[in-house]
């Protein structure tokens, strides 16, 4: 059996890899011109892709292994990187399309690893709340190193940074080639993996919370640097939206760590949603240097929005594998919702955008206030399933 630590280098590089190209992609597309609606349509057609195919993956990683699932889902991320080294927009969509399908595979796969490991010294059960931050810190250290290598390969030739991801994809598929016919080691459903009469309620909110946020999340992810290059006056659009985005990995990276040390959010919605009160504070931020915006005026923005997505992710996926069987699977339905809001996100955000510019304002000011319009439906939601939730619980 892997151990947590490889499972995490695994995420790290297919999480690293797989941003590196997004991020690359966006600045292919913004050097090639195209418009909110290409951008849109590109990010839209990747995660159908992610969403569509996500549940399937899941169920077959349960029963053809999860191993042999991250081990075909890495290859295909591998695919995509090869595609991109073709310099062209065209073909930085289709690596895109490409990476969210091996990442469809692959996280399913190496989700359900993690939910059997244990302990490396002892062979103890680690607690889930422990596992499911190791998890997350695996594939969100990638993404800082996605992000971050965007950041520091801005102005590079743009084919470097799919050698990146290429090089990243092939770790996990030689490593992992000695346990490609590993079983299912579900742990026993006790303790922190036993049933709870509130566990369908806190798993539904949590998913559809976490598909309503990424409507904020891809919107700014496919759409930052198109609004940034908009604005008058600005000449480095590209570092500054992979800033934001750096910073946005890092927000999430630092709440993982946070709620993987602290287990008194467990079964206890109250104070994981008091966590996303950074989302309003983000919205004021941006909104204040629409006009003029710097590198570390735009980092705070991506930090304040890691650290509310670092709170929703968690509650989603901590409540999707509180139940030891068919781990894989669960994660896979976690996954699907994310797809759907990230699906969904670009299109929405792209019209709304797309109206903004008609009336001549900034177009940060847009972005701000699609983000805070996206955020009321968020608590909204939420709020609407507090009452049930705590009448189930002690």
């Amino acid at each position: 059996m892997p151990s947590l630590l490889l499972l995490q280098i695994f995420n790290l590089c297919i999480g690293g890899g797989s941003y590196l190209m997004i991020a690359s992609a966006a600045g292919v597309w913004s050097q090639g011109a195209w418009r909110e609606w290409e951008v849109g349509a590109a990010m839209f057609t990747a995660n159908l892709t992610y969403m569509s195919t996500v549940g399937f993956f899941g169920r077959l990683a349960d029963s053809w292994g999860r191993t042999r699932m991250a081990i075909v889902g890495a290859g295909v991320v591998g695919l995509g990187a090869v595609v991109g080294l073709v310099p062209s927009p065209l073909a930085a969509a289709v690596a895109t399309v490409l990476a969210f399908l091996g990442c469809a595979m692959f996280f399913p796969g190496n989700a359900g690893l993690f939910s059997d490991a244990k302990g490396p010294e002892t062979g103890a059960a680690v607690p889930l709340h422990v596992k499911v931050s190791r998890y997350n810190l695996g594939w969100s250290l990638g993404n800082v190193l996605g992000f971050g290598g965007a950041f520091l390969l801005a102005g590079s030739p743009p084919w470097w940074p799919f050698a990146a991801a290429l090089g990243l994809s092939l770790v996990p598929m030689v490593a992992l080639a000695r346990w490609w016919s590993l079983p299912p080691r579900p742990p026993s459903p006790e303790g922190d993996r036993a049933p709870h009469a509130a566990l369908p309620l806190l798993t539904r909110m949590g998913r559809l919370a976490l598909a309503l946020y990424a409507l904020i999340g891809m919107a700014v992810i496919s759409l930052l640097e198109t609004c940034i290059t908009r604005t008058p006056g600005i000449t480095d659009a590209h570092r500054l939206a992979t800033a934001t985005l750096a910073a946005y990995a890092v927000g999430y990276v630092l709440m993982f760590a946070l709620l993987g040390q602290w287990s008194g959010w467990v079964l206890r919605p109250l104070r994981l949603l008091a966590l996303q009160g950074f989302l309003p504070v983000a919205v004021l931020v941006l909104l204040l240097q629409a006009s003029a915006p710097t590198v570390i005026g735009m980092a705070v923005v991506g930090l304040l929005l890691g650290f509310t997505y670092g709170a929703i992710y968690t509650g989603s996926i901590y409540y999707s594998l509180r139940l030891p069987h068919g781990a894989a699977r669960a994660a896979s339905l976690h996954e699907t919702f994310l797809g759907l809001g990230s699906t969904i996100g670009p299109v929405v955000a792209m019209g709304a955008l797309a109206w903004w510019a008609t009336t001549g304002h900034l177009a940060l000011v847009g972005l701000g206030l699609y983000i805070a319009a996206m955020a009321v439906v968020v608590f909204a939601w939420q709020a609407s399933q507090l009452p049930a939730i705590l009448r189930k619980l002690p």
